[in-house]
């Protein structure tokens, strides 16, 4: 069975070496990202924290409804709202089974987040916010630049989203100005994105852009300081990461889903780009 399918949750996990670099920089270590996520209606997911960790959580629901659980203590979250869970709080939640949402979910930290915190709303309970046009593409936007591999310009555009994103939880205009048409880049990103099981390659990708492969590769290079192959494998390692955070599949299985011939290639790739093993990286979950 292929668990790969369209409209699943999109993910990302910051690793912990990058964590270090983000903690150190002096841009990057105010507000920085460790964990996000959207959640489509038709996704039956349990978001939560099983062990109290130090970053506090952002829930939005931009359609249907949901739950929040802290200790006994259930809370409804409806459309158009959202509420802030404080750091270190062990917590549950997740759809409501007759009006699933579609959920957005942030876990950050950073020398402001304790202002983040108190900025948007301290107590826990849902605030409803209007639905403003371009929130909920900034926020594809940041996962889009969160992908870009362990490009720090790229980590700290992000996070730089992340602040303007945060803002229109709190303004009542909002303009957001689209760009044109997909770039080249982009185009290629979808095309990775729909085939992260598969062992896709630069003259895959130049076929079926129509772009010759090293006009691609210089470009990947120039924008992204990464080759394609190479943002192919961050993107894989990232689905990879959400299998081990969110299934019971064991490493091998999940070398299987990812379209590796045997688990220690899978391992050795993962370990390139997370920084861990995939065993250790589960172990610390």
């Amino acid at each position: 069975m292929n668990h790969l399918a369209a409209n699943t949750p999109s993910t990302w996990i910051l690793p912990d070496h990058l964590k270090r670099k983000l903690e150190k920089h002096p841009l990057g270590r105010n507000l920085f990202i460790t964990n996000i996520g959207r959640y489509p209606e038709n996704t039956a997911r349990e978001p939560g924290e099983v062990k109290a960790s130090p970053v506090y959580t952002l829930l939005y629901s931009a359609h249907g409804k949901g739950w929040l659980e802290v200790g006994k203590k259930r809370t409804v979250i409806k459309t158009n709202q959202y509420l802030i869970i404080p750091a270190n709080t062990t917590f549950r939640s997740g759809p409501s089974p007759d009006d699933p949402w579609r959920l957005y979910s942030v876990q950050f930290s950073g020398l402001l987040a304790d202002d983040i915190y108190r900025y948007l709303g301290t107590a826990l309970k849902p605030h409803t916010i209007p639905p403003l046009v371009g929130r909920n593409a900034q926020f594809d936007d940041i996962l889009h630049h969160l992908d870009l591999m362990n490009n720090i310009e790229n980590l700290l555009y992000a996070n730089f989203r992340f602040y303007s994103f945060l803002g229109t939880f709190r303004l009542t205009v909002f303009n957001y100005m689209k760009h044109g048409a997909e770039n080249i880049i982009e185009r290629c990103i979808t095309l990775m994105k729909q085939q992260l099981d598969k062992h896709l390659t630069l003259a895959d990708l130049s076929r079926e852009t129509g772009f010759s492969a090293s006009y691609l590769s210089a470009l990947f290079k120039e924008k992204t300081r990464y080759s394609p192959i190479q943002l192919f494998t961050s993107l894989r390692m990232q689905k990879a990461s959400q299998l081990l955070r969110e299934t019971d599949f064991t490493v091998k299985e999940i070398a299987g889903e990812m379209g590796y011939p045997d688990q220690y290639t899978f391992s050795r790739s993962f370990k390139l780009i997370m920084g861990v093993s995939p065993k250790t990286f589960r172990d610390k979950l």
